[in-house]
């Protein structure tokens, strides 16, 4: 065999071991690989060199032809499968499919009820500043990242489509300035790069498997464009044009079944046995505080609106409104020392806390007494998060029920209302 055949055959081989393990189709059945840091550093940063070396060999086995000598069917064939490895990375590649928007664009809330309607799934997003954002979800399952530099409180968005999650992330400290690449599926959760720290972070964890601190959360739920509307009238909305990628990623692979709540298909396998304690794509909100969860059922806020609660050393509020599309979790420790408990007000979704019958509105905001103009601090959660998936990160967690604390649904009163979990 004649070494320039052997330079193109290693050329393939190389280019493949460069291109092939970023893209969709092979991280399907790969992902742990790309989900562990050393490996994701290899192909979203170490490749390159690889296949810098397999474009040299392949230029060296070609380099007969310019001098007008031939060159084997097999070194031709070679060349022909190294060109379908390259076209198959341009098309599928994760770095290229799922590129994060680094310059958003933002509509104001009526345009987008016009070209959306009222009923379109935001993602609703509040900084550190308590500013206001919406992100629909429909253009967010690809590319799953959205950077919002703007302002006090920049922060990256992001959205699984597999296990209807969004979680936002302060830019601060070392996560100043990421670079970040959609890596991974673990167990149906996203896992992305940061190439500026070397760390794969899994986005239900909120941060590497095993390792490293933290990303600071900001608060963001999922709720319908008009309801947001109604809450946040100066949000600005992002959307994005229509892309070519589209057609291979949400027509071809994000199909309608994996993302459906009453359908059971699920694209990739579980880390622990199914938890039947509730069907497997019921929304739920996912409560997290250092070692301890709690999971409250979507479906509960019909028959509960307002719920007092403690997880851990946090005092919280869970309130619903606009027929409990809204749900939002907030710390009832207004001060230092002093704990707020509350109770439904005689408007639809306002609430009034028993120490001093303040009147508070659905975002947290005291619009009447003692603490008027007093802002109760959201907690950031997983909002609307399919339970199948939380309950495989967080195996055993607790559901919160009427039963756990002998609750009735609350209805307005004057007496104390009893405080769950103290």
């Amino acid at each position: 065999m004649a070494g320039s055949e052997w330079m193109a055959m290693a050329a393939v081989l190389l280019g493949a071991v460069a291109v092939l393990p970023g893209t969709l189709g092979v991280l399907m059945l790969t992902h742990k690989l790309a989900a562990d840091a050393a490996g994701a550093k290899f192909i979203y940063s170490q490749s390159k060199w690889l296949l810098a070396i397999s474009v040299i060999l392949l230029a060296a086995a070609l380099y007969p032809l310019a001098t007008v000598d031939t060159v084997s069917r097999l070194t031709i064939a070679m060349a022909v499968l190294y060109g379908s490895i390259l076209v198959f990375g341009f098309f599928m590649h994760t770095t290229l499919m799922f590129r994060p928007v680094r310059k958003p664009v933002f509509i104001s809330l009526e345009e987008a009820i016009k070209r959306f309607g009222p009923a379109e799934e935001v993602i609703g997003v509040l900084d550190r500043t308590g500013k206001p954002y919406a992100f629909v979800a429909r253009l967010a399952r690809r590319p799953h990242v959205v950077y919002q530099t703007e302002g006090e409180a920049p922060f990256i968005m992001t959205h699984c489509i597999l296990a209807h999650s969004s979680m936002s992330y302060a830019l601060e400290g070392e996560f100043s300035n990421p670079e970040i690449s959609i890596s991974a599926v673990i167990a149906n959760n996203m896992v992305f790069y940061d190439k500026s720290r070397g760390c794969s972070v899994i986005q239900i964890q909120n941060k590497a498997r095993d390792e490293g601190p933290a990303l600071q959360t900001v608060t963001t739920i999922s709720v319908q464009l008009a309801t947001w509307q109604s809450l946040y009238p100066q949000s600005g909305v992002w959307v994005r044009a229509s892309e070519w990628r589209d057609f291979f990623y949400l027509k071809l692979l994000a199909r309608a079944d994996v993302i459906d709540p009453a359908s059971p298909v699920k694209v990739y396998a579980l880390q622990n046995p199914p938890d039947e304690r509730l069907p497997m794509k019921s929304l739920v909100l996912g409560l997290r505080n250092g070692a301890e969860t709690r999971t409250y059922p979507v479906s509960l806020f019909a028959q509960m609106p307002l719920i007092n609660d403690r997880l851990g050393d946090r005092d919280l509020l869970l309130t619903a409104a606009f027929d409990h599309d809204y749900i939002q979790v907030f710390e009832r420790e207004i001060e230092p020392g002093i704990v707020l408990s509350f109770q439904p007000s005689s408007s639809p979704g306002q609430f009034i806390d028993q120490q001093t019958g303040s009147e508070w509105g659905p975002q947290g905001r005291c619009i009447a007494g003692h603490y008027a103009g007093r802002q109760l601090q959201p907690f950031a959660h997983y909002n609307k998060i399919f339970w199948y998936v939380w309950a495989d990160f967080f195996p055993g967690t607790e559901i919160y029920s009427h039963a756990r604390a002998g609750d009735e649904p609350q209805q307005a009163n004057t007496g104390p209302l009893p405080v769950s979990g103290e």
